[in-house]
């Protein structure tokens, strides 16, 4: 019992070992009869410690017992009750694969210490590239729960074999990495079909809302909305300012997209040429005076060659709090 005692206090309170040096010594020093039963006891039935009141090297050995015990309770009660640190949050969590031609992808976030995101995307294995389809085709990739505290709801990369629209920039084979703040059954019911689709698909934010410099493709090109609202995705916004609108080749490009008076989605677009060319590219996008729904919004975007894994990496990055 003792020496169970003393191992405990010895590991977590440096008092303790101080008391079990007092307790050592006395005991080392005690003899056989300072503990024989004294006389007093008659006088003190029911309080029997006061029996060996009179030998000191019993008081002695009181005391070292009592700072021992006192040790041992003030440092359990500091490893008990004492302030914690915050759990750490962060860690990188991926979603269930999602099968890409020859390859496969996940989508994934990355939490940071207080579990903030600070990358949401997709990550592709090199073989994804390999063995695409020659007619579009869409991939869709369930985001794991601890994306949660974004925006968003899904994502999705769209294979563009023969690009689209507007000619003569994007009619190049690239890819569409949309990041949904909608779920997958409301996007699935953005169909030309619906009787409202031209009124849905014209409806936009209110202007507070609209990123810096960014403008529906419709009003760009000066044609009817439903005349280039996309099934599946809605009204496709570009931003004017970007290098391939000015003479430069398309190479990645940063688009958001609108249905029914709000934004839904957000979109890298990179060519198959440049991810295949394994380059880094890092952007911060322009912002919009006030965000719906308001919470963590990415502020940026990223793109690049993750050697260590072997993966393609597309993700929202810069994440905010914004109201």
């Amino acid at each position: 019992m003792a020496s169970s005692l003393t191992a405990k206090v010895e590991r977590r309170d440096p008092l303790g070992n101080i008391a079990m040096m007092i307790l050592k010594n006395v005991l080392s020093t005690a003899s056989p009869s300072d503990f024989k039963r004294s006389s007093t006891m008659k006088t003190f039935p029911r309080y029997p410690r006061l029996a060996h009141a009179h030998s000191p090297r019993i008081r002695r050995i009181g005391i070292a017992v009592a700072a021992l015990v006192a040790a041992a309770g003030t440092a359990f009660a500091c490893s008990d009750s004492g302030p914690s640190e915050p759990p750490d949050l962060s860690g990188t969590f991926f979603g269930p694969v999602t099968v890409v031609a020859s390859g496969s992808g996940r989508a994934y976030v990355i939490l940071d210490a207080s579990g903030a995101p600070t990358n949401l995307g997709v990550a592709l294995t090199a073989s994804a590239m390999a063995n695409l389809p020659n007619d579009a085709a869409e991939y869709v990739f369930a985001l794991p729960s601890q994306a949660g505290s974004t925006p968003f709801k899904h994502a999705a990369i769209n294979w563009a074999p023969q690009g689209h629209p507007p000619p003569m920039i994007y009619t190049v084979p690239h890819f569409d990495f949309h990041f949904y703040t909608i779920s997958e059954a409301e996007r699935l019911a953005i169909d030309p079909a619906d009787p409202q689709w031209a009124t849905k698909v014209g409806s936009f934010p209110a202007p507070q809302f609209w990123p810096e410099r960014f403008y529906p493709l419709s009003l760009l090109m000066g044609v009817p909305a439903d005349a280039v609202g996309v099934p599946l995705m809605g009204m496709h916004w570009l931003g004017v300012a970007a290098p391939e609108l000015h003479g430069a080749e398309f190479t990645e490009t940063f688009f958001y997209g609108s249905w029914d008076g709000a934004l839904i989605f957000a979109e890298p677009m990179i060519t198959k040429k440049t991810l295949e060319s394994r380059v880094s590219v890092d952007k911060t996008l322009p912002e919009a005076p006030v965000y719906a729904p308001a919470g963590m919004h990415a502020g940026g975007y990223r793109v690049y060659y993750d050697a260590e894994r072997d993966r393609h990496r597309v993700a929202l990055t810069q994440f905010i709090e914004r109201n």
